[in-house]
Formats: C-alpha cells, structure tokens, sequence
C-alpha cells in the first residue's frame, strides 16, 4: 500500500496529523521533529491494525493506538510551567495568552536545568518526587520574579 504525500514532508494520515497538532497546541519541543512523528503514527497504525486482528472493538482499538501515539507526552513543560502560573501567581501577572506565553518560555528558558531527564505524566506528578519537583519549579519562579520583578 502506497501512502500520498502532499510534499510537505509528511504523510497526511490521522495519527500523524492528530500527534502533530498535539504536540504543536501543547508546546512541545517534539512538534516539528517530523522522523519521530512518523515512527509514533506508524506504531499507531500497527497497534490499531493489531488490536483489531486481535478481535477488539474499532473503539477500544482506537484508544490503544491514541495511547500508543501520545506515550511520553502527557504534560508538557510549558503546560507544567503556564499552569503553575495561573494556580501560583495570578495576583501578581495578567493571565491573557501573550502574558502566559512570554513568562511561559521566559522562565522556561531559565530552568533548562530543572527539567533535563524528567518525563512529566500524572502518575508522577501524584508522587513524593513530583509534588517536591513542582515546589521547586515554584520556588524557582518565584526567586526568579523576585530577583528580575514583574
């Protein structure tokens, strides 16, 4: 089976374009790495293609596939950040998109450090590690706004 492509430099399949937009409309750094896209559509593919040999409804295959394409992407450190924002310290800036973006990526850039070789997901943010890593990138914010005001 050939796939078309629309010389974009990618294939125009659904778990392509569904993982490209989710990657792009949560802010993560993947959203333009079109080889790792392509590899999680095509596991995608395979898992839903699997599931269904295996006998299992079109839904529940579905949700395997999603699951399978979204591994690893649950939260992305812009989500983490710009939700700490709104939840920690909305007295203290405008929570307007513009606002949220450029202090989102501002301190991003700043805590570069805090966030190498952890992978956020719910599972362990519910954790002793997660909840002291989320007071942290708080404590750090807030030197940061201290030190440079608002």
């Amino acid at each position: 089976m050939k796939r078309k492509n629309d010389g974009r430099g990618y294939d125009l399949d659904y778990y392509n374009l569904y993982l490209r937009r989710y990657l792009t409309v949560h802010h993560f750094p993947e959203a333009d790495d079109d080889l790792l896209i392509a590899a999680r559509a095509e596991a995608a593919t395979d898992t839903y293609v699997e599931s269904r040999l295996d006998g299992d409804e079109v839904f529940v295959s579905s949700e395997k596939a999603i699951a399978r394409l979204l591994d690893g992407f649950e939260i992305s450190p812009y989500d983490f950040v710009s939700g700490i924002l709104a939840d920690e310290f909305s007295d203290h800036i405008s929570l307007d998109e513009r606002s949220i973006e450029f202090w989102t990526y501002t301190l991003l850039e700043e805590l570069q450090q805090e966030f190498k070789d952890v992978e956020l997901s719910e599972e362990y943010l519910n954790t002793n590690e997660g909840v002291i890593f989320k007071l942290v990138i708080t404590g750090r914010i807030t030197e940061y706004f201290d030190e440079y005001g608002l």
